[in-house]
């Protein structure tokens, strides 16, 4: 039950990093050519990108655990990248009832580049002040976040 949170957690915080400028550019900007996200794209990355995305599967080196938990582990790694970028916002799973997917805020991450790191398991971008809803109100905070961050770096 630890495993996906531990993989959004792992996912936040590389996703991060490698939105960084150096990084972005040269490793993490081959996944964002693709402006409007597919299934397709969801793993299309540099090289070092996929390592640092499967890296999170590592802990099961240090930690002892049972092979099928790396198997899921590995699972959810690779099929909730596809999930992030199917393209729908709601899997439909009966004639009135759909599963929502994180698919439009990666969308909105894909588009904006600064918002929406995460998976949407965990309230990370809510909580870390980076998520975008895609309303009106989400472009205003957004604006005023890269606003106050561009005067930051005026002033360092």
């Amino acid at each position: 039950m630890i495993l996906p949170l531990l993989h959004e957690l792992h996912f936040y915080c590389i996703h991060r990093l490698i939105h960084l400028p150096p990084l972005y550019k040269w490793i993490h900007s081959v996944h964002h050519n693709s402006i409007n996200p597919s299934p397709w794209s969801s793993l299309s990355m540099h090289p070092v990108e996929h390592l640092l995305y499967w890296s999170g599967t590592l802990i099961h080196l240090t930690l002892p655990s049972h092979p099928l938990l790396v198997l899921y582990h590995l699972q959810i790694s690779g099929s909730g990248a596809v999930i992030g970028h199917i393209g729908f916002d709601k899997i439909e799973t009966g004639k009135e009832s759909a599963i929502d997917t994180h698919a439009y805020a990666h969308y909105l991450h894909h588009k904006y580049f600064g918002v929406n790191y995460a998976d949407g398991t965990l309230p990370l971008d809510k909580w870390m002040g980076t998520w975008h809803d895609g309303t009106p109100e989400g472009d205003t905070a957004m604006k005023e976040r890269l606003r106050r961050r561009k005067e930051r770096s005026k002033r360092g």
